[in-house]
């Protein structure tokens, strides 16, 4: 789980904190730091699921920043587990939306889109690799059942035993493919 900072989304507690779950002696810093990742993201989709239900579509997620236009491997294991293409513009956008709303009610273009057009920078595109889609599918049933079970102070006994031993096998199948 990824509370570190606590949980302002869905279950908006700022108290929460962190859980790695697999954790054994042999894993490294950058294995935590790669854990993390995958929470964010697998926490990302916890988010995207309830916007979805709650009647949002989500085509595509933008993800702007310098950490994600510097860092590839944020960003695939993002498009995996969120099953969505990702783009990541290669400028600047802070406040780029304003800008577009503020030229629109100018009349400088007609519509968001012809402003989108004119106004934002290029962008590469992840898309996700149906494989590892498929793992994170296997671990999002995990996250949301721990992600649920732990972050609600009401929430009801949960099975677990399942937790470690899947992920154990997602771990040994990803050593065998070679993704790990």
């Amino acid at each position: 789980m990824v509370w570190d900072n606590g949980d302002r989304s869905i279950l908006v507690n700022p108290s929460l904190g962190g859980v790695t779950f697999g954790w054994k002696v042999l894993h490294t810093a950058a294995d935590e730091m790669f854990a993390a990742i995958e929470g964010t993201a697998l926490h990302t989709r916890v988010i995207v699921q309830r916007m979805m239900e709650k009647g949002t579509p989500v085509h595509r997620i933008l993800n702007s920043g310098g950490i994600p236009q510097r860092n590839k491997t944020l960003n695939q294991v993002y498009a995996n587990a969120l099953r969505k293409s990702v783009l990541v513009p290669e400028g600047d956008v802070t406040s780029l939306g304003s800008a577009i709303f503020a030229f629109l009610a100018c009349g400088a273009f007609s519509s968001v889109e012809e402003a989108q057009a004119a106004l934002c920078p290029p962008f590469k595109t992840y898309v996700p690799d149906e494989g590892e889609a498929e793992t994170y599918d296997r671990l999002y049933q995990l996250f949301s059942k721990m992600y649920f079970s732990l972050g609600r102070p009401d929430a009801g006994a949960a099975f677990i035993g399942d937790v470690l031993p899947t992920l154990d096998q997602i771990s040994s199948n990803r050593k065998l493919q070679g993704t790990l």
